[in-house]
């Protein structure tokens, strides 16, 4: 049974607690990952901070696209775990990439929920410039984990659904 938006976790560090730390996109401990910051719920939103670093380049003093894909696919992630309670991976995802990417400057991701219907989340992502316009959008489905799956993530990370 899903919780009340009340007393879900608020933040990113609620969900991933210390020793469970490896995710490529989020995990504080994995060496080579992204390391996104500051994940939280902003009422309907969700929040984080990408700071690229210059092995993170693409094109010279351009972000990798994939590497902003990726920021995009984890804070949709986290939207369906802080904002609909359900554990839940990409089954597809559209990205618009509007504007080059600067990989030198602290970059603000949002996110959100368009829909949540039995095992399916629709959800869109945004990854803004220093300017405050969008560098890149993604909107996409998610499903919930596979019951033995969540089962697991739930044994590692707590009763988040």
């Amino acid at each position: 049974m899903a919780r009340t938006l009340d007393d879900r976790p608020e933040r990113g560090d609620q969900v991933l607690p210390p020793g469970a730390r490896q995710c490529f996109a989020c995990g504080d401990a994995n060496p080579i990952g992204l390391h996104l910051d500051d994940i939280r719920r902003e009422g309907d939103e969700v929040r984080a901070t990408l700071h690229p670093r210059p092995e993170y380049q693409g094109y010279p003093g351009v972000l990798h696209g994939g590497l902003a894909a990726t920021a995009l696919d984890e804070v949709m992630g986290y939207s369906a775990i802080l904002l609909a309670g359900i554990w839940a991976a990409t089954a597809t995802m559209d990205l618009r990439y509007r504007a080059q990417v600067p990989y030198d400057v602290p970059l603000p991701l949002v996110a959100g929920l368009v829909d949540a219907r039995g095992r399916r989340v629709r959800a869109w992502a945004r990854l803004h410039l220093p300017s405050g316009g969008v560098g890149v959008e993604a909107k996409g489905l998610l499903v919930a984990l596979p019951e033995e799956v969540a089962a697991r993530a739930r044994e590692l990370y707590g009763p988040m659904a």
